[in-house]
C-alpha cells in the first residue's frame, strides 16, 4: 500500500534496530550486579531512556492498522492469518530457544528437553524477548471487540477513557516510585498497552484516508514541532540521569516514554496523512528493510545470548564507549543476514515471517 509504506516502514525499522539496542543494554544489566559499574550504569539507564520507546510504537503501529474503522478484520481472519502467525512463531523459535535455556542450564542434550521445550512456551517461559507476541496474540484476539467499541464509543468517552489508561498506569506508578510509597494505588501496569494499542487508531484521519492534502506546510511543520518535542525531551530524560540521583526505572509505562512515542508516531503520522505520497527511489529499500523487522526481532537475542551466556563476553568486559556500539552493531548485522536467510524459506516467509 503506497499510502503507508514510507511512514510505517521507516518507523518499524527504527523501532527494531531501538529493540536490539535494548536488549544489548538489558541482557547485561539483568545478570550483573551494576553496583560495580556506577559510570556503566548511569550510561545504560540514558540508552534505555531513549530506546524504550520502540514496543509503544510497534503497539501504535498495530492500532493504526488493525483499528482502521475502514478494514474488514473479523475474528475469522485474526485467528486464521494473524493469530495464527503469532502462535506458529512462538513455537518455531521458542521451542528452540527453550531447549538451549536448558541445554546452557544441564551442559547436555537429551530429547525429554524437546518436550518439556514445548510447554515452557505455553506457559510463557521461553527467552524473554517473546513476551511482546504473547501481549499482540492478547491484542489480536481482543481486536474484533475493541473494534466494535470504538465504532459506539462517543469520542469525548474514549478520551477520558485513555487518559484515564494514562494516569492509571503510567504516572500513578510513577509517582509511586518516585515518592517510595505504596499509598499510591494505580491500575495495573498492563494496561498501559491497551492505550498505546487503541492511541494509534486515532492517528488516522476519521475518514481513514492518508490522501488529505489539504495543508501540506501545515503538516510539515506539525510534524516538525512534535520531532524537535521529542529531541528536547529525550535530552531531558538524560539529563535526569547525569548526576547518578534520580534512578527511578520503570518499564513501557514509563510516562515520559509514553509520551515521547506519542510525539514520535504523531509527527510521522501527520505527514502521512498530509502530504502528497511520492514515489522515491529509497522506498523499495525500506520497504524490503521492513520486511525483515519481525525476522530481525526474533533471531537477534540468539547473537546476544551466545556472547553472553555461552561466550562469557558483555560489553562490561572492554570500555563502554567502544564496546557497546560494536556489539549492538554485530548484532543487528547479524540478525540482518539471519534473518533475509529466513525470509528467503517461503513457507516459514508465508505462515511465520
Amino acid at each position: 500500500m503506497k499510502e503507508r509504506t514510507v511512514f510505517l516502514d521507516k518507523l518499524r525499522v527504527a523501532a527494531t534496530c531501538a529493540v536490539v539496542l535494548l536488549h544489548t543494554v538489558t541482557g547485561v544489566m539483568d545478570h550483573t550486579d551494576m553496583g560495580a559499574y556506577p559510570l556503566e550504569k548511569k550510561v545504560f539507564l540514558v540508552i534505555l531512556d531513549l530506546v524504550c520507546w520502540c514496543v509503544p510504537v510497534f503497539l501504535l503501529i498495530s492500532g493504526y492498522l488493525f483499528l482502521n474503522p475502514d478494514r474488514e478484520l473479523g475474528m475469522r481472519k485474526m485467528l486464521l492469518k494473524y493469530c495464527r502467525r503469532i502462535v506458529l512463531a512462538l513455537f518455531v523459535f521458542g521451542v528452540p530457544y527453550a531447549c538451549l535455556e536448558q541445554i546452557a542450564a544441564e551442559r547436555c542434550f537429551r530429547w525429554e528437553m524437546t518436550g518439556k521445550a514445548f510447554l515452557m512456551v505455553a506457559r510463557g517461559e521461553s527467552w524473554s524477548h517473546l513476551w511482546y507476541l504473547y501481549l499482540i496474540l492478547i491484542l489480536y484476539l481482543l481486536t474484533p471487540a475493541i473494534r466494535k467499541l470504538l465504532a459506539i464509543l462517543p469520542r469525548p468517552v474514549l478520551y477520558i477513557l485513555l487518559a484515564g489508561l494514562f494516569a492509571g498506569s503510567s504516572v500513578l506508578p510513577w509517582l509511586a516510585k518516585l515518592l517510595e510509597t505504596e499509598t499510591i494505588r494505580g491500575l495495573p501496569d498492563w494496561g498501559i498497552y491497551f492505550f498505546y494499542y487503541i492511541s494509534g487508531s486515532l492517528f488516522r484521519q476519521k475518514s481513514g484516508s492518508l490522501a488529505d492534502t489539504e495543508s501540506p506546510g501545515a503538516a510539515k511543520a506539525i510534524a516538525g514541532y512534535a520531532w524537535t518535542a521529542a529531541a528536547v525531551l529525550g535530552a531531558a530524560m538524560a539529563c535526569s540521569r547525569l548526576n547518578g540521583n534520580y534512578t527511578v526505572q520503570m518499564a513501557y509505562n514509563y510516562p515520559f516514554t509514553t509520551v515521547l512515542s506519542l510525539l514520535i508516531f504523531g509527527g510521522g503520522s501527520t505527514l502521512c496523512r498530509m502530504v502528497p505520497w511520492e514515489g522515491k527511489a529509497m522506498d523499495g529499500f525500506w520497504k524490503q528493510a521492513a520486511g525483515l523487522c519481525f525476522a530481525v526481532y526474533l533471531v537477534h537475542p540468539v547473537f546476544l545470548n551466545t556472547a553472553y551466556k555461552f561466550l562469557h563476553v558483555t560489553p562490561l568486559s572492554f570500555p563502554i564507549g567502544i564496546s557497546l556500539p560494536v556489539f549492538w552493531g554485530a548484532a543487528l548485522l547479524l540478525s540482518a543476514a539471519a534473518a533475509r536467510i529466513l525470509c528467503g524459506i517461503p513457507t516459514l516467509k508465508r505462515y511465520v515471517l
